[in-house]
C-alpha cells in the first residue's frame, strides 16, 4: 500500500500528468455507470467498492483519489439509474417533485465531481521566507543567489468601517509591529472618525479616509490605491492581526516569480464560530471553515487558482492595476478580482500557514447574513463573469471557480431534500417511480462511499453529516437570495458583517430560525404520520420505511441546525486568547505600580499562562519542586513577569479576583492595573504577534459514527448545558478561548 502510494503521489506531482490520469480514468467510470447488470451483479460490485474503499480509508489514506474514484463510480452508476428508469414524466405533483429531486441529485453529484477534482490533488508550499542582512547601514536586504536586491515596498491596508476601537487597536498594533523594514500601515476608515484617527496617532501608523462610501469595502481599497505607491499591497481586515513574520513569509514569493500576482494565508479565528459555541463543540468538531482554508484552498494552489479572501493576503500593486482594481461589479470582491487576474496570465499562492487571527461572526444571525453576502456574491460573478465561458483561464481554474460559485446554488436542492419525505408521507407525492428494493441497492452504496471519500479527503478538517448541518441552517435564506440574485444580479447591496458584540442574555432567535421552525414541523408531522401508514398500507411498507428512515435523519439534521440559533451569552467585550509563555508572580510593595517593585526577599511563584487579554489574565502557578504545593496566600497586589518570545521580559501590575487550588497548582485570575500606551501594545503583541501563534491545531480525525453521535445529540446537549447554566453561578458561563502556541 505504501509503495502503491507512493507511485500515485509521484504521477500527480504536475498538473499536466494528473490530468492525463483523471483522463484514463474516466473511460472506464463511464463505461461502468451505463453498463447493464442486473440488480444481483450491481449489488455484488457495488459491496466489493465498498470494501476497497473502506480498506483504503483505514489502511492507506494517502490513495484517496482512488477512494474518489471509487465513490465517483457508484454515484455515477446511481444518477444514470435514477435518470433512466425512475424518473416520472407526467403533467402532475408526482413529476414536478420527481424531476426536482433528480435535479437536485444531479446537482449533488456535480459538485461531488468538482469537489474530488479540487481536493483530491494537493502540493503544499513549504514556506520561502527572506532574509534580511542589516549590515548596509540600514539599507536592508533581501539576500539571492545573483547578489543583493532592494526590498519591494508595502502598503498595509486596514479598512474599517464600524468596528470598535479595542478591535481595531489589535490589528494595527499588529500591523505596525510586523518585521519588514519597509512598509507603511494604513487605517482606512470609512466613517471619517476622530477616535480612529487619534488612535493611529497613538500607534505611529497613517490614517485615510475619503468623502463618500461609494463601492464599499473595494472602493475604499481602491480609493487608497490611488494615492499610495507601495509595489506589494497587504490586505487585512480590521479584526484580523497579523502575526510578526507575515510579510517575511510572503515577499519572497514575489521576488522569485515576477508572474506572482496573489500570496494567500488562511483566515484563522480565534473565538468560536456560532456552531462550535452555540452547541458546544469547541476543540471537538472543526469549525466551518477550516475545509475551505486548509484543504480546498491547498487543492487550488496545485492548479495555479487560489482565490484572494479579502484579508491576510499579499498581492502586487500591478496585477491590481492591470484589471482595474479591486473589482466592484459584485459584492465578493475578492473572489472576482482573483477570477480576473487569473484570467490573464496573472499566477497565486496559497501558504497554509496561519499568519494572522481574526473574529469569526459570533451569532447565528450574523452568520446567516454574511453567507447570504456570500452567495449573492458568487452568483453574480455565475451570472456577470461567469469562469466557464472568460477568456484566458485555463480548464482546471474554470472548473474551480465554477464549482467554488455553483456551490451557492445549494439553498434549493438542500430544500428538496428536505421537504420530498414529507411530501410523500403526508400527501402521497412520489418522487421516484422504483422499488424500495432497487432504491436501497442504488442508493446506499453511493450515499455510503461519498461519506467515505469525504471523510477520508477532508480527514481532521470537516467531520462527516456537519456538512449538512451547516447547509441546512441558512439554506432558507441562500435558497431565496440565489434565485433573486439570478433573476437581477447588478442590484445587490454590500453588507458588514457584525463581530465583536456582546449579549448579555441567552436568546433563541426566532427571526432567522423561523423558516427552519416551519419545516421542521412539517418533518415532524411526517415522523408521526410514517407508523399509521405503516400499518395501513402494507403494501408499501419497504418505500415508506425507507421514506421514514430518510425523513428522520433529516429530523436530526433540522434538531442541529435549530439548536444553533439559541445563542449563548457574550458578556466580555475582548476576547481572551490563550497563551503558555512562563511568569513569576510577586508581591507588589507599597508604592503599586512601579514595575518590578516587589522588595527583595520577597517571596516569588513560578507558572504560566493559561489566556489573557487586554484586560486581565489567567494563570496557573506550580510548585518549584516535584510533588510539592503552591503555598500561599497570595496577596491582592502583585507585580506579574511574562517571560516574552518577541522582547524583553514584560513586567505589569495585576489585582488578583480569584484564587483557586487545582491538584497541588494554583489556579489565579487577575485584572491588570492601569496599563500605559506602551504596557497596552506589548500586551498585544504578546498575544498575536508570535510566528508561531496561530499554529494550526486540528480537531480530532473524523470518525463517521461518532460525527452522526454529535449531530443527534445536539440539540440535548444544548439544551441541558443552557438550563444548567442558568443555575446559580458566581461567574457567567464563556466559551473557552482559541488555543495559542505561543
Amino acid at each position: 500500500m505504501r509503495r502503491l502510494s507512493a507511485l500515485l503521489d509521484q504521477q500527480v506531482k504536475a498538473p499536466y500528468r494528473t490530468a492525463i490520469l483523471l483522463a484514463l480514468a474516466a473511460v472506464p467510470l463511464a463505461a461502468y455507470a451505463v453498463l447493464d447488470l442486473p440488480l444481483q451483479h450491481h449489488l455484488a460490485v457495488a459491496l466489493v467498492f465498498m470494501g476497497v474503499g473502506v480498506a483504503i480509508a483505514r489502511h492507506a489514506p494517502g490513495l484517496r483519489l482512488m477512494v474518489g474514484l471509487l465513490s465517483v463510480a457508484l454515484s455515477a452508476r446511481y444518477v444514470w439509474w435514477r435518470g433512466t428508469e425512475t424518473l416520472i414524466w407526467r403533467l402532475s405533483a408526482d413529476g414536478a417533485t420527481s424531476l426536482a429531486l433528480y435535479g437536485a441529485e444531479v446537482f449533488g453529484f456535480l459538485l461531488l465531481l468538482a469537489g474530488y477534482f479540487q481536493t483530491a490533488f494537493t502540493r503544499p508550499r513549504a514556506p520561502t521566507p527572506i532574509r534580511l542582512d542589516a549590515r548596509l547601514d540600514g539599507n536592508l536586504r533581501r539576500e539571492v543567489q545573483d547578489g543583493g536586491r532592494p526590498l519591494p515596498s508595502v502598503d498595509v491596508f486596514v479598512p474599517s468601517y464600524n468596528e470598535g476601537t479595542d478591535v481595531v487597536r489589535r490589528t494595527l498594533t499588529g500591523a505596525a509591529a510586523m518585521d519588514y523594514p519597509n512598509k507603511t500601515v494604513w487605517l482606512l476608515d470609512e466613517k471619517r472618525r476622530p477616535e480612529m484617527k487619534a488612535l493611529c496617532d497613538e500607534l505611529g501608523v497613517s490614517y485615510m479616509t475619503r468623502p463618500d462610501n461609494r463601492g464599499a469595502k473595494a472602493g475604499n481599497i481602491n480609493h487608497a490605491l490611488a494615492r499610495t505607491t507601495g509595489e506589494l499591497v497587504a490586505v487585512f481586515d480590521a479584526d484580523q492581526v497579523p502575526v510578526r513574520s507575515f510579510l517575511r513569509m510572503t515577499v519572497g514569493y514575489f521576488l522569485d516569480n515576477p508572474k506572482m500576482a496573489l500570496v494567500q494565508t488562511p483566515h484563522h479565528f480565534y473565538n468560536p464560530d456560532p456552531f462550535e459555541r452555540n452547541l458546544y463543540l469547541e476543540d471537538t468538531v472543526p469549525s466551518e471553515q477550516v475545509m475551505f482554508y486548509h484543504v480546498i484552498q491547498v487543492g487550488n494552489d496545485f492548479w495555479n487558482s487560489s482565490f484572494f479572501c479579502g484579508s491576510c493576503a499579499l498581492l502586487r500593486r500591478t496585477a491590481l492595476e492591470s484589471v482595474g482594481g479591486i473589482a466592484q461589479e459584485t459584492v465578493t470582491e475578492d473572489a472576482h478580482t482573483a477570477l480576473k487576474m487569473h484570467a490573464l496570465g496573472w499566477e497565486s499562492a496559497y501558504l497554509a500557514v496561519p499568519q494572522a487571527a481574526g473574529l469569526a461572526t459570533e451569532r447565528y444571525g450574523y452568520y446567516v447574513t454574511q453567507r447570504v453576502r456570500w452567495a449573492r456574491g458568487m452568483i453574480q460573478i455565475l451570472r456577470l463573469d461567469n469562469p466557464l465561458l472568460k477568456r484566458g483561464l485555463t480548464l482546471p481554474q474554470r472548473v474551480n471557480y465554477f464549482n467554488a460559485a455553483c456551490h451557492f446554488l445549494f439553498g434549493l436542492p438542500r430544500m428538496v431534500y428536505l421537504l420530498a419525505p414529507p411530501m410523500y408521507l403526508l400527501f402521497g407525492v412520489h418522487p421516484l417511480d422504483a422499488s424500495a428494493a432497487a432504491i436501497a441497492a442504488y442508493a446506499l452504496p453511493h450515499v455510503f462511499l461519498s461519506v467515505v471519500g469525504g471523510s477520508t479527503i477532508a480527514h481532521t478538517a470537516r467531520h462527516s453529516f456537519w456538512a449538512e448541518v451547516f447547509e441546512t441552517a441558512i439554506a432558507p435564506y441562500i435558497a431565496l437570495i440565489t434565485v433573486l440574485t439570478a433573476a437581477s444580479p447588478k442590484h445587490a447591496r454590500f453588507a458588514v458583517t457584525a463581530k465583536g458584540t456582546q449579549l448579555d442574555e441567552a436568546s433563541f432567535d426566532w427571526r432567522h430560525a423561523a423558516p427552519n421552525l416551519v419545516i421542521a414541523l412539517l418533518v415532524l408531522a411526517a415522523a408521526i404520520a410514517t407508523p399509521i401508514r405503516l400499518m395501513y398500507e402494507p403494501l408499501e411498507r419497504g418505500t415508506l420505511a425507507l421514506a421514514g428512515f430518510w425523513n428522520v435523519y433529516n429530523l436530526v439534521i433540522l434538531g442541529a441546525a435549530l439548536a444553533v440559533a439559541l445563542d449563548r451569552t457574550q458578556r466580555r467585550q475582548l476576547y481572551r486568547v490563550r497563551g503558555d509563555l512562563r511568569l513569576e508572580v510577586r508581591p507588589r510593595d507599597d508604592g503599586g505600580l512601579a514595575a518590578g517593585s516587589a522588595p527583595n526577599g520577597a517571596a516569588a511563584w513560578h507558572g504560566r499562562v493559561v489566556d489573557f487579554s487586554e484586560e486581565g489574565i489567567r494563570l496557573r502557578l506550580t510548585p518549584d519542586s516535584p510533588g510539592g504545593t503552591v503555598t500561599g496566600p497570595l496577596p491582592t497586589e502583585v507585580v506579574v513577569t511574562l517571560a516574552s518570545h518577541l522582547a524583553g521580559p514584560l513586567v505589569l501590575d495585576a489585582d488578583v479576583l480569584e484564587t483557586t487550588a487545582e491538584d497541588g497548582a494554583l489556579m489565579v485570575r487577575a485584572r491588570w492595573a492601569a496599563l500605559s500606551p506602551a504596557q497596552l501594545r506589548r500586551v498585544i503583541e504578546e498575544m498575536f504577534s508570535g510566528a508561531n501563534t496561530w499554529i494550526y491545531h486540528a480537531a480530532p480525525p473524523d470518525r463517521p459514527f461518532r460525527s452522526l453521535a454529535e449531530v443527534i445529540s445536539a440539540p440535548w446537549r444544548t439544551l441541558s448545558r443552557r438550563l444548567g447554566a442558568r443555575s446559580p453561578s458566581p461567574r457567567p458561563a464563556e466559551p473557552a478561548p482559541r488555543r495559542s502556541a505561543s
